[in-house]
């Protein structure tokens, strides 16, 4: 049922998507839908928590790694994702110019799945210098790549950056690897 509605949502969008069109995807009987998900609602929730189709393999957490690392490493990772998954590209779309509950029940789902496997990366790594606001920080980041991962599709470049090529890419990992060294450096201690 799930990955029916992945093709479903992959080839027709939010509004080719329904209890009896995801039953006649699947080949079974509408009432499993009900009994097992509750409902579409249920099935939207389920494929907002399944970071595989949003991260692809998450990554390892890396005990006392420092936090800029392993900022770094998610950044891309999650860019490199979405870069791959044609699907993540149009909800991310379909979030900001067809606003549904059913999107934002699935954002939510996400958001969750999301939080909960950063929460263990992060509780793994080293603390986050104080005075960051690393949940303010991450926002802009994971925006800024989201803008980036769907302009590649549309017209390939933002800012003078080509962002379909592999130097654009490159440039983008480069520019991810300095504000994260940078933002989440370890403060240097005065001897004095």
């Amino acid at each position: 049922i799930i990955d029916a509605a992945v093709k479903l949502l992959a080839e027709k969008g939010f509004a080719g998507i329904g209890v009896n069109a995801l039953a006649a995807a699947a080949g079974v009987d509408k009432q499993l839908i009900y009994y097992y998900f509750g409902g579409l609602d249920g099935v939207v929730r389920r494929l907002g928590s399944r970071l595989d189709l949003w991260l692809g393999t998450p990554l390892e957490p890396h005990p006392g790694e420092p936090y800029g690392d392993a900022v770094n490493r998610l950044l891309n990772e999650y860019f490199n994702a979405l870069r791959r998954n044609p699907l993540v590209l149009r909800l991310l779309a379909w979030e900001l110019a067809e606003p549904s509950d059913a999107l934002e029940s699935l954002e939510n789902a996400r958001s969750a799945a999301m939080a909960g496997w950063v929460a263990e990366l992060r509780a793994t790594a080293q603390p986050v210098p104080a005075g960051i606001d690393a949940p303010a920080i991450n926002a802009l980041l994971l925006a800024g790549l989201h803008y980036l991962a769907l302009r590649e599709c549309s017209l390939g470049r933002f800012a003078g950056l080509e962002v379909n090529t592999p130097a654009g890419q490159a440039r983008i990992a480069a520019a991810i690897r300095l504000i994260t060294e940078r933002t989440y450096a370890a403060p240097i201690e005065s001897s004095g």
